[in-house]
């Protein structure tokens, strides 16, 4: 009797009991959960293991179509890979497990966004904005830069400012600041790009551009400090060494300049505007057939490029050779014709030709576009004068006398105006209109290494 219990006013043996403890002792069968792998997917993608990481991908996939997660990184990956169509298939397929997850709707319009989809990518940009319980800096970015790329830039701006008052990241300031420069807004991109390095100060994309506004408004010191601060995170950041070694060569450090060009070469050797900097730099250091063929190099990966060719022009004239000077002027002067630097030089060239017609056509042009260009003037007086127009050359040096008169000009320019004002006043007097006197002598100041 000592093992047996009543129950409802019943003996019954303690078989219950017992069979309740058995029950208690077996445990349930373990169903693992679609998702409880997803903190290894993850760690492989935030080691950048993406190999290892496709390959568990996979195989969650294969145990479940509806995975999210899997879905979501495997577009990130493709995304990486340039797969913008297969990355968008995945964020498709997440949203269709989770339409609520705010995420797989900003990787949709992402997607889009790059695809060139801009006005798609508003949209699915402004669905995310409905289904965000908080705002997110993310949409508001994405939506500017949408906006943006289809040229509605004060939408752009908008957004990029309500972006920037969500979040400390650096990339809504960058790019709130390109649209300010677009505009002229110089004070506004300059708090703008301050920002974003107090935000980031490892940002090398705002160190560069801040020291091109500061190189832009001429601030040498300044925008010598942002490209140092730039190249002490990133030593072989070409677009810091590039201005920096400009700013170099323009004072006069062109061995310096070289060698931080040489640097860059290594990173960027196909780079028409790298190899036209060393080409001129060679050329101040006189050495003209090393000059050549680095500008030529440079006319080469460029063809289309106003400055390469007209430099180029520069040093053929230096070196005696106006026919190949005027090959490659002629050329600038397709790429670049509202500019008038090329109608200049081309008139120099072809006056060294003996072709006096066609230099007064071109400094006639030249100087149509810059009508108050002191160089431009004294040139263009000095061929007028060779053609035997006298009345029209006077007239052109009385112009520049008034903007000698308000504007410092070159110490050579305002001696050759005073030469040849006296030679006109001399033959006006003796009535010698038509009388030739070599005016070489000119030529020979105007083609001086300072001037060029």
């Amino acid at each position: 009797m000592a093992n047996d219990i009543f129950s409802n006013g019943c003996l019954h043996e303690n078989t219950v009991v017992q069979r309740a403890r058995n029950d208690r002792n077996k445990r349930a069968p373990d169903i693992a959960a679609i998702e409880s792998r997803n903190w290894l997917l993850h760690r492989h993608y935030t080691r950048h293991e993406y190999s290892v990481c496709k390959v568990l991908i996979e195989k969650e996939l294969t145990r479940s179509n509806g995975h999210e997660y899997a879905n979501y990184l495997k577009g990130l990956i493709l995304r990486k890979e340039g797969k913008i169509q297969d990355s968008l298939d995945c964020f498709q397929t997440a949203y269709n497990v989770n339409s609520t997850n705010v995420d797989n709707v900003k990787q949709i319009a992402k997607s889009l966004l790059i695809m060139g989809s801009h006005k798609h990518a508003v949209d699915i940009y402004m669905e995310a904005e409905k289904i965000s319980i908080l705002p997110d800096w993310e949409i508001y970015h994405g939506l500017g830069e949408a906006y943006v790329k289809l040229n509605q830039l004060q939408e752009g701006k908008k957004h990029f400012k309500r972006s920037t008052e969500l979040t400390k990241n650096e990339l809504p300031n960058i790019d709130l600041a390109r649209l300010y420069l677009l505009d002229d807004m110089i004070p506004e991109a300059k708090n703008a790009y301050t920002v974003a390095l107090n935000g980031n100060s490892r940002n090398i994309d705002a160190a560069t551009e801040l020291g091109l506004l500061y190189l832009r408004i001429g601030d040498m010191q300044r925008a010598f400090q942002e490209f140092g601060v730039a190249l002490a995170h990133s030593p072989n950041c070409v677009q810091a060494i590039l201005p920096m070694a400009y700013v170099m060569q323009n004072h006069r450090e062109y061995d310096v300049a070289l060698s931080k060009y040489k640097v860059a070469a290594q990173t960027i050797p196909e780079s028409s505007i790298l190899w036209n900097n060393i080409g001129m730099c060679l050329y101040a250091k006189q050495k003209y057939v090393a000059a050549i063929s680095s500008l030529k190099r440079a006319h080469y990966l460029s063809p289309m490029s106003c400055i390469p060719s007209c430099n180029l022009g520069i040093v053929f004239l230096t070196t005696g050779q106006p026919a190949s000077a005027a090959i490659y002027l002629c050329a600038a002067v397709s790429a670049g014709p509202k500019n008038p630097t090329p109608y200049l030089l081309l008139g120099l060239a072809l006056k060294r030709l003996d072709d006096l017609e066609g230099a007064e056509k071109s400094l006639t042009k030249a100087h149509a576009l810059s009508p108050q260009d002191p160089l431009i003037l004294i040139n263009y007086a000095v061929v007028l004068d060779a053609r035997g127009k006298q009345v029209n050359a006077t007239e052109i040096l009385t112009a520049l006398n008034d903007i000698m008169a308000v504007v410092e000009v070159d110490v050579q320019i305002s001696q050759m105006a005073k030469k040849l004002s006296k030679r006109l006043q001399h033959e006006k007097m003796e009535f010698h209109i038509g009388q030739k006197v070599p005016t070489e002598k000119y030529e020979e100041q105007q083609l001086s290494a300072d001037e060029v």
